[in-house]
């Protein structure tokens, strides 16, 4: 392949590179910024918001551009070693770092913007995956344009196309290497946003940590635990350990096994019948799902009422307060059927073999005297 003829480059930019190419830049510049707010206000909704994102960075970028072209080139032509061609590839490349910044702040705006974010709403109900897609996006965009602007860098300098490949190529396979820990967080991060496991705003729990998502950064995860201090874990343990997102469960459960009197037992029958029937009517409990009251278990000084059924509602502050209701009313059933709550005790019963007159109940019997 051709390489770029830098000379001509030179002589085409030559005009913009003098004071009246300088002014007319500015000039055209000056139109586009004023067409581009004329089709801001005639433009209605995402399209005018999409225009205005763009327009600021943009101008600025090529005004900046221009004006340090053309400084460039007025010190070129006082410095004898400078070349056209010279030159040529520094302003190029200058004028490509600009626009590429100028590209990138604008993207990041129009990505970030209301417009933007409402037309996210029509496909993503769910406003933390929605963040969290919005802010994929904006990491694989910044990452796109740094890419895209360093290999046009490259070429504008003289690199083949070859041989930026092959840069590119060992450059990626250099860094995964040597940085091997790091690759591994940042590839993890992006799993998280593809697979979506959990979203910023859950509480989740893994094998040691517990806490709710404030932030899926690049290298770690910022967690905040329950006692209100921030965790940060790397990514590349989400793709190793379990993860429980309570905070995505369809229902909660109450559990619990109540104790009872031995001498309750004829009336378990009647206990139990009577708590179903109470979450039967229950209007928080969930009755699609299994409602369990059965007496099952023998206890060393209980018999023991298993109680399992699911709210409807996950909010853990709700469920506490239903589970209270519950376990109220369970005391009033028990009470009402004339029953009451075992408690760990001990009933010691003498045995029918033991001699009356054995000296340890007979309390005549001598007691040894102490031999002092």
């Amino acid at each position: 392949m051709k390489g770029i003829d830098y000379t001509s480059l030179f002589k085409d930019a030559d005009f913009l590179q003098t004071p009246k190419g300088l002014l007319i830049g500015i000039l055209v510049l000056a139109v586009l910024w004023l067409l581009m707010r004329l089709a801001e206000r005639i433009a209605a909704g995402s399209v005018g918001q999409l225009i205005r994102a763009l327009r600021r960075p943009l101008i600025v970028s090529l005004a900046v551009a221009v004006i340090a072209d053309w400084v460039l080139s007025l010190f070129a032509r006082n410095v004898q070693f400078l070349t056209d061609a010279q030159v040529a590839k520094g302003t190029t490349s200058f004028m490509l770092v600009v626009f590429g910044r100028a590209v990138m702040v604008a993207g990041l705006r129009a990505i970030h913007s209301k417009a933007f974010n409402r037309w996210m709403q029509k496909e993503i109900d769910d406003d933390r995956e929605r963040i969290m897609l919005i802010a994929l996006l904006d990491r694989l965009f910044s990452i796109g344009v740094v890419f895209l602007i360093f290999s046009a860098i490259m070429l504008a300098l003289g690199v083949s196309p070859t041989a930026v490949g092959a840069v590119l190529g060992g450059a990626g396979i250099g860094i995964g290497f040597g940085t091997q820990q790091v690759s591994q967080n940042f590839l993890s991060g992006l799993m998280l946003f593809f697979n979506r496991p959990f979203a910023e705003g859950d509480w989740i729990n893994l094998s040691n940590y517990s806490g709710t998502v404030e932030r899926i950064g690049w290298y770690h995860t910022r967690i905040r635990t329950f006692d209100r201090r921030p965790l940060f874990i790397p990514n590349s343990v989400f793709a190793t350990t379990p993860i429980e997102n309570p905070g995505r469960m369809y229902n909660r459960r109450i559990k619990v096994e109540i104790s009872l009197r031995y001498e309750d037992i004829n009336r378990i029958n009647r206990i139990t019948a009577d708590v179903k029937t109470m979450l039967q009517n229950h209007s928080e409990i969930d009755q699609q799902q299994s409602i369990l009251v059965n007496f099952n278990e023998w206890d060393s000084s209980s018999i023991n009422m298993l109680v399992y059924c699911f709210t409807k509602t996950t909010v853990w502050s709700d469920w506490l307060d239903i589970q209270q209701d519950i376990f109220l009313r369970i005391a009033d059933i028990v009470s009402g059927a004339g029953a009451d709550f075992a408690f760990p005790s001990t009933t010691l019963y003498p045995s029918s073999s033991v001699n009356p007159r054995h000296p340890l109940f007979d309390q005549k019997a001598s007691v040894p005297k102490d031999s002092d």
